[in-house]
């Protein structure tokens, strides 16, 4: 051992190391040559491609429902336009409709641009009673909207026919 280290320049324990290394190697290609272990007790090549087929399919998925969402986003935003140049239009989902027959709009449900639509009503004053709604809770009346800053009696009452709540 000593002639060895002295020709190799290695300490004791990096010839220790090395020799560990040398005879685990050599183990492991007895094992392979010999047969002791079948070759497919340890591939996982195919519960590999099973996972990587599921993960393909759940990122199509995610992608589609983006693409989804994406298009419900853009429908709502073309509505709203369509809405704020007073063209008719139909919301398909009946129960988050905030435009009623006759003209009304229900306005716990109602957005920005259909709160513009009430006269006297601007961006500003829309928001204002976004705002008040979403701080203080539905309406129980129209006339809990007089509540909102900037909406007096004189204004209530220019768009009190305009108003449902439900």
């Amino acid at each position: 051992m000593k002639g060895l280290i002295n020709k190799t320049g290695l300490t004791k324990k990096e010839l220790t190391v090395i020799s560990f290394l040398l005879f685990t190697f050599a183990a492991g290609l007895i094992v392979k040559i010999s047969g002791w272990q079948k070759p497919g007790d340890l591939d996982y090549s195919e519960s590999d491609s099973r996972f990587e087929g599921q993960l393909k399919k759940s990122f199509r998925e995610l992608e589609q429902n983006k693409v989804d969402s994406l298009k419900q986003q853009r429908l709502t935003e073309l509505n709203l336009f369509t809405d704020s140049l007073n063209h008719s239009y139909e919301i398909t989902d009946k129960k988050n409709s905030t435009k009623l027959p006759g003209g009304k709009i229900n306005i716990n449900l109602a957005l920005t641009g259909d709160l513009q639509l009430l006269p006297g009503i601007g961006t500003v004053m829309a928001e204002r009673i976004i705002e008040y709604r979403e701080k203080n809770g539905s309406f129980s009346k129209p006339e809990d909207l007089m509540k909102v800053k900037g909406i007096g009696e004189k204004k209530f009452e220019k768009i009190r026919d305009y108003l449902i709540v439900e």
